[in-house]
């Protein structure tokens, strides 16, 4: 069961978290809310740039444990930052920066291991999107060893967008793909770069596919074609890296 600290419960306690700027991940409603408590609290949510799921009650019982009367609201144990306000901040730093979009990664282990390697190597931040990304929780931190509380996180509600606005900023987009043509050991690292990583399921999503650059793929001796999403990551990254030390 998930740690209780994690939560706050309840149509009075989340109106005060959000009037007190908590960091909150996700707020999950019941379907069961009379309409207009339902709207009032969608539009507080919408507001505060926050995704919002509506659920059975059930899945609130299951999600927490805990008395929540149709309203729960999962808190955020990191700082989010913006994309685009992070990356103007490492260029007039005279930083080179590299960012990795995480796109459609839920799984918590894949997302942790990814952080994990991500801090290791020295990539300047995670991009994630609001809907359809694993939670930022306390397995998730645990799984990235702590790196999770070191590498800037960056939450957004429109990835098409901020792909596009660092592709203004000269970023080169360059997509993780098992069979595309060029190799990851082919690609000049020494440029401002974004590596979208795909789920192990469907890959990278059509509505980001179309911006990417070049597609990539790892070299590999043996047959079995595919790796791992995290693997895969660490070993993009370690490559990168030699080219940035």
């Amino acid at each position: 069961m998930n740690d209780k600290s994690e939560w706050i419960p309840g149509k009075n306690a989340l109106k005060e978290a959000l009037a007190a700027g908590t960091l909150i991940q996700k707020v999950y409603l019941s379907e069961t809310l009379e309409r207009e408590t339902l709207k009032e609290l969608t539009d507080l949510c919408k507001k505060s740039g926050l995704s919002v799921i509506s659920v059975p009650k059930f899945k609130l019982d299951k999600l927490s444990g805990i008395q929540h009367q149709g309203v729960l609201a999962h808190i955020s144990p990191v700082e989010f930052y913006k994309a685009l306000e992070l990356a103007d901040r490492k260029i007039e730093e005279g930083i080179t920066p590299c960012f990795v979009v995480l796109d459609s990664i839920t799984d918590v282990r894949n997302f942790g291991a990814i952080a994990r390697s991500a801090e290791v190597f020295g990539i300047d931040g995670l991009i994630i999107g609001q809907k359809n990304s694993s939670p930022i929780n306390q397995d998730a931190i645990k799984t990235s060893s702590g790196a999770l509380l070191r590498i800037p996180i960056c939450k957004e509600t429109n990835l098409q967008h901020t792909l596009r606005e660092l592709k203004k900023r000269g970023f080169r987009i360059i997509g993780a793909d098992e069979k595309a043509s060029s190799q990851i050991t082919d690609m000049d690292m020494n440029q401002a770069i974004v590596f979208v990583m795909g789920s192990e399921g469907t890959g990278i999503s059509k509505d980001l596919n179309h911006l990417i650059d070049v597609h990539v793929r790892i070299p590999q001796k043996g047959k079995i074609n595919s790796l791992n999403v995290s693997v895969s990551a660490g070993i993009i990254f370690y490559h990168w890296s030699t080219f940035n030390t």
